[in-house]
């Protein structure tokens, strides 16, 4: 599926990029986070789906998109220089879109009702970035307070299902809930649009 492909890439190569801007990880370390982070969620997806062996497992164009990315970061991620971790970030976004798709995609081929195919469309599109960031010790994005992460993915994968409940063509629901997935992440990063938070008796001492 070209679209999870596109997901994949994306993800392993920030994965692989955040552990090249660090010294402490070696060849080993970048080709643990780009796995996870570019097939972490597929994984996770694909078991709780229970439709056979998970894709990443029995698909090698899989395993080879995040061998591709690796080697892209390993000879190539040095000229980004100062720009890494702000295309680690770019890339993580695009890659979330993406992800949530392919992975409501997946589910509603399986025959999952559309809820349960938006579910697991965004535990796909955040596992990955969930395990990469806990790997590399740093808490997760989805879980950073505020953070429009999985509230994106949200959005995007109920724009699939809207447009195909709607008759889109699959191609034109897929291209529309990217933009809106993305769209959405890469705009919170943009303008600090942050998430609904629960209000805290501190806080309301301090607006009195």
């Amino acid at each position: 599926m070209t679209v999870e492909v596109v997901a994949i890439f994306s993800g392993a190569l920030s994965g692989a990029l955040l552990a090249r801007s660090r010294r402490e990880y070696d060849i080993v370390g970048m080709a643990a986070l780009a796995f996870a982070a570019g097939l972490g969620g597929s994984l996770t997806r694909d078991v709780l789906l229970q439709q056979g062996t998970p894709l990443a497992l029995t698909r090698g164009s899989y395993l080879a998109t995040v061998a591709t990315a690796l080697v892209v970061a390993w000879f190539w991620g040095h000229h980004l220089g100062e720009h890494t971790a702000r295309s680690i970030v770019l890339l993580d976004a695009l890659g979330l879109g993406w992800f949530a798709v392919a992975g409501t995609l997946r589910c509603t081929s399986a025959g999952l009702s559309a809820a349960s195919s938006v579910l697991l469309g965004v535990v796909g599109a955040v596992g990955g970035g969930i395990l990469r960031d806990i790997l590399s010790n740093q808490v997760p994005a989805a879980f950073r307070r505020g953070e429009l992460y999985a509230l994106a993915a949200l959005a995007g994968a109920l724009t699939l299902v809207t447009c195909r409940a709607a008759a889109l063509s699959e191609v034109a629901s897929a291209g529309i809930a990217i933009v809106v997935g993305s769209g959405i992440r890469l705009a919170s990063l943009r303008f600090g649009w942050r998430s609904p938070e629960p209000r805290r008796p501190s806080e309301s001492r301090e607006a009195s």
